[in-house]
């Protein structure tokens, strides 16, 4: 970019061509690294930080990808002979072509790094958390004819009790004094009372057992 040195004091020179296209190219290869370089220090920063210990370091790549574009567009205007330039300028005569550094005319592309990089950060751990939950809602449909606990339901029209244990299994006359059911001696020649008090063994005179007066 050419430039002509118009006055002295103080220092001031113009562009000899205001409408070139060069002000619009500079801003837009900015753009263009800062895009590539805000990606390449999300995708690195999610693979040491994020995918480690958790969301907590985006702050880290969002703060470090702002300044890495302070330094790129302090790199690129130092390069450029934009250390020297001032220097030139105030000491050449008006009239004087002069090759201008390169420098940023948009301050808003500042905002592509950290944006670039943040979007590449937080797209792979969102990426992530789907895929996540997608596998897990896999896992936990039931199986036919199961609940979702797992378990086979009882069939319709069973006996089943109001607080939810299982029906009680009839007993069993042949199996030890606990299976037998309630009600049950273990002493069968012991003959059992009835309601009205006698006893349903034989008199021993041959009679029937009568209630003692």
């Amino acid at each position: 970019m050419l430039y002509q040195v118009v006055t002295l004091n103080p220092p001031t020179a113009y562009a000899t061509d205001p409408e070139t296209s060069a002000f619009i190219a500079a801003d837009g290869w900015y753009c263009l690294i800062a895009v590539v370089g805000g990606a390449l220090i999300g995708l690195f920063g999610y693979l040491l930080g994020v995918r480690r210990y958790g969301p907590v370091p985006m702050a880290g790549i969002v703060i470090g990808a702002t300044a890495a574009a302070f330094l790129c567009r302090w790199l690129g205007h130092r390069q450029s002979g934009g250390a020297g330039f001032n220097h030139v300028l105030a000491t050449s005569k008006p009239g004087t072509l002069l090759h201008a550094p390169i420098s940023l005319g948009s301050q808003g592309a500042l905002a592509f790094w950290p944006l670039a990089a943040a979007a590449v950060a937080g797209g792979i751990e969102l990426l992530g958390v789907l895929r996540a939950r997608h596998q897990s809602g896999y896992e936990t449909v039931p199986a036919p004819g199961t609940s979702t606990s797992g378990q086979r339901p009882y069939p319709a029209g069973a006996d089943q009790r109001s607080d939810g244990a299982p029906p009680e299994l009839p007993a069993r006359p042949d199996g030890p004094p606990e299976d037998r059911g309630p009600g049950f001696s273990s002493r069968p020649s012991q003959p059992a009372e009835d309601s009205r008090g006698h006893s349903g063994g034989s008199d021993p005179r041959g009679g029937p057992g009568r209630a003692a007066p």
